[in-house]
């Protein structure tokens, strides 16, 4: 693959595609297919609380498929030679994001975005294991393995980087619609039905997609996984201490 560290968006390197793919689609297939079982049992299957062990099988499975078909640990973005690199941008990333995200929960009239009645009577105890234990291990880790490590891996041997990172990021948005109608019932029954469900599901997608697409070029750019997943992270863990600080604070 195409060294694109130092490289930004409008570099031809990024449209570049392989010469030749390197294999049949079949092993491409084969992650689509466990990623949509993995997706659908983890969200109307098992209880929450067994989520972690569907996470767990799926990446195992998505890493033995990758690997089967010749995929390297560098390929995968699980190499050591370029961990480093990702912890690195990684680190930098988390800094901004974070202080977009404390910004967003001092200013009023951004504050009640992040207030979410999820967080009505969580305890202290079950925040701290949602933010440093769930949130780590089972998001960033297992959704970044999945897209930006396996998946995206795979698509860099038949498209070009920029390619294969868009086709990604829409399989990434469209695999938060579970998520997003589960949350949708949870907080706002009102509307879990109808236009206004379908537009804020739709909404759920779309940017997870864009959000997609950051993590693919942190991907990309560090060679790491270790970018991404600092990244993810670092999004989603701020975003809940914030909610859960504005909630239980009474500050929305």
């Amino acid at each position: 693959m195409t060294n694109l560290s130092r490289r930004g968006w409008l570099d031809p390197a990024w449209f570049e595609a392989p010469d030749h793919p390197q294999r049949a689609p079949g092993y491409e297939l084969a992650v689509i297919a466990v990623m949509f079982l993995w997706n659908v049992i983890a969200n109307l299957v098992v209880p929450d609380a067994a989520a972690s062990v569907v996470v767990a099988t799926g990446a195992i499975l998505l890493l033995v498929i990758a690997r089967r078909s010749g995929s390297t640990w560098d390929q995968l973005g699980l190499g050591h030679s370029s961990m480093g690199a990702g912890v690195r941008l990684g680190v930098a990333a988390v800094g901004v994001v974070t202080a977009a995200i404390v910004v967003a929960s001092v200013v009023p009239a951004s504050r009640g975005l992040l207030a979410d009645d999820r967080f009505v009577g969580v305890a202290a105890g079950e925040m701290l294991r949602e933010v440093f234990l769930r949130i780590p291990l089972v998001t960033a880790v297992g959704e970044e393995v999945a897209f930006r490590g396996v998946l995206l891996g795979l698509l860099l041997t038949r498209y070009s980087p920029f390619r294969a990172a868009v086709l990604t990021s829409a399989l990434f948005g469209l695999w938060h619609v579970l998520p997003g109608v589960d949350a949708l019932e949870t907080t706002a029954a009102e509307f879990s039905a109808g236009l206004m469900g379908v537009v804020a599901v739709s909404g759920q997608v779309l940017v997870t997609g864009f959000a997609g697409m950051a993590f693919a070029w942190l991907r990309l750019r560090s060679g790491s996984l270790a970018a991404p997943v600092l990244v993810h992270w670092g999004l989603n863990g701020a975003a809940y201490l914030a909610g859960w600080l504005v909630v239980e604070n009474s500050w929305a």
